[in-house]
């Protein structure tokens, strides 16, 4: 972590911030009171699994060829990501994406949906086991009516059977099994859990694939799942942001006790998208003190590479990857200026691989002690009086009137246009 400026009273800051001890970010004291963080000897590992070329690939609009997600899953791997959701048993190109992993030598571990529901289940099963899988994903859709178009058959005891028979034959093909629910009522959830472990199942994810929980009704839902479970199986939560709060409910389905989630980088997906990867795993960090094993500084560029990939444009404003995430203006100036980052950035902009961008708008034209234009001159090394820097005020008005903003650049063009 850079020094501290001399007019700043560590004491003081000490009181109103929380510094990372590797300067990658500031946080207040509320948080740290709120919830208070894991001793330094027992922080949770989280296990974050990339959902970004299943569900992600599920965006509208978005065709991922293979080679595209090769690409991608490339840049999870080499960023730390141990696991990824990386399609369907029952379509040939994830298959063939599996396999041309493994030829790779790649590491991830690859998990792949199957549907519980389906009279042949058992060939998605098969086709997983054979293209070189590790992991199969089972989600039933329990507690639909009877007359539900996709499984009119399976509801109560036929249900349940059905998830026995397919956790036990996908485990005699050799492979870890994942199974959840989709929206079941609380009260079943016991009892359900209770004979997926009996059945061998090693992992029961919380679905929340409508993006209509609130974060109390994820973190109930793990507590029912972690009870039934005896904490014997591995617990993880998947949510979708229909609502907002797909970012929300995984953070509580972690402090609630599950071990892992499922994120989708910039937030692609269904409909609204998942939980966010970038969101989830600085957060994991910053909030909570969780290790994920993922390099933050790498984050920026796979957003990049996503958005250019599948051809999805990032929010200006969005949170971690946005551009104006680390973007500048007004009365803020001068402290960046001055390197004072942590007087209005959380995350120091290089921990995500980021750059910070000043951009001079109308605030910026006032004067005073703490004027932005001030600051900025002095930066230059130089030392205006007032009727210079009236004609750079001139001018730079004229420059926001005609394009709603100038940059640092123009800035210090006007400047030594009028100073010389």
């Amino acid at each position: 972590m850079s020094e501290l400026p001399a007019w700043v009273d560590p004491a003081q800051m000490q009181l109103d911030t929380r510094f990372d001890a590797q300067g990658r970010w500031v946080s207040g004291p509320a948080n740290d009171a709120a919830v208070p963080k894991p001793v330094a000897a027992q922080p949770r590992d989280i296990v974050v699994r990339d959902d970004t070329l299943r569900s992600g690939g599920n965006t509208p609009g978005v065709y991922a060829s293979v080679e595209k997600k090769l690409r991608i899953a490339a840049a999870l791997e080499e960023m730390g990501v141990r696991e990824a959701e990386v399609g369907y048993g029952s379509l040939p190109d994830d298959r063939r994406l599996v396999q041309s992993l493994k030829s790779r030598g790649s590491r991830l571990v690859c998990g792949m949906h199957a549907r519980a529901w389906l009279a042949n289940w058992k060939s998605d099963v098969d086709a997983i086991a054979d293209c070189g899988g590790d992991l199969v994903n089972f989600i039933g859709m329990q507690g639909y009516t009877s007359t539900h178009a996709l499984h009119p058959q399976l509801s109560g005891e036929a249900f349940l059977t059905r998830m026995e028979e397919c956790i036990a034959y996908a485990k005699s093909r050799g492979l870890k099994v994942a199974f959840g629910t989709d929206h079941p009522r609380p009260e079943v959830v016991p009892d359900t859990v209770r004979r997926a472990v009996a059945a061998g199942v090693d992992r029961w994810v919380v679905y929340d694939a409508r993006g209509w929980f609130l974060p109390q009704t994820m973190a109930m839902m793990v507590n029912l799942a972690r009870v039934a479970s005896d904490d014997k199986i591995e617990i993880t939560v998947h949510a979708h942001d229909d609502f907002g709060l797909a970012t929300a409910n995984t953070f509580e389905g972690i402090r609630a006790g599950a071990m892992g989630c499922d994120v989708c980088v910039n937030r692609t997906g269904h409909r609204c998208g998942n939980a966010a990867f970038e969101q989830i795993v600085v957060g994991l960090e910053y909030f909570f003190g969780y290790r994920t094993g993922i390099d933050l500084a790498h984050i920026t560029a796979l957003s990049r590479l996503v958005s250019g990939l599948y051809e999805i444009p990032v929010p200006e404003n969005a949170p971690i990857v946005g551009h104006n995430m680390f973007s500048y203006g007004g009365l803020h100036i001068p402290g960046i200026l001055r390197g004072d980052w942590f007087l209005w950035e959380n995350l120091h902009a290089e921990t995500v691989g980021a750059k910070r961008h000043i951009v001079y708008g109308p605030s910026a034209l006032q004067r005073g002690a703490d004027s932005p234009l001030d600051a900025k001159v002095a930066t230059m090394g130089k030392s205006a009086d007032e009727q210079q820097m009236d004609r750079v005020v001139s001018g730079l008005r004229q420059l926001i009137e005609d394009k709603k903003f100038a940059t640092d650049a123009e800035v210090e063009q006007i400047i030594s246009r009028v100073m010389g």
